[in-house]
């Protein structure tokens, strides 16, 4: 069962991989496009992205998925993780 997040049109989903590696560092993919990582270890993208998906699903509707998926971000470098998302599809998006 697909959840939909409050405010969001309800969609098709293709399954996919959500977590990946690249040159030797593990990803993960969120809907809005962003790419987040990278981590040491395939667990630790997935526990991550597990972390991602539950703040954006119980956020209010008044709070964007942009700004929680920044928060995270934020919060990763401020616990001396330094993430290095990649935004350009979603920035492209949102200006539109």
């Amino acid at each position: 069962m697909m959840v939909v997040r409050s405010g969001e049109a309800t969609r098709t989903w293709f399954r996919s991989e959500r977590v990946f590696l690249v040159d030797g560092q593990w990803f993960f993919h969120v809907r809005e496009d962003v790419d987040i990582g990278p981590y040491e270890s395939r667990f630790e993208a997935e526990i991550e992205a597990g972390m991602l998906k539950e703040l954006l699903r119980e956020s209010v509707s008044s709070t964007s998925s942009l700004a929680i998926i920044r928060e995270f971000i934020l919060d990763s470098y401020a616990m001396g993780r330094p993430l290095t998302p990649n935004f350009r599809m979603a920035l492209e998006q949102q200006e539109s």
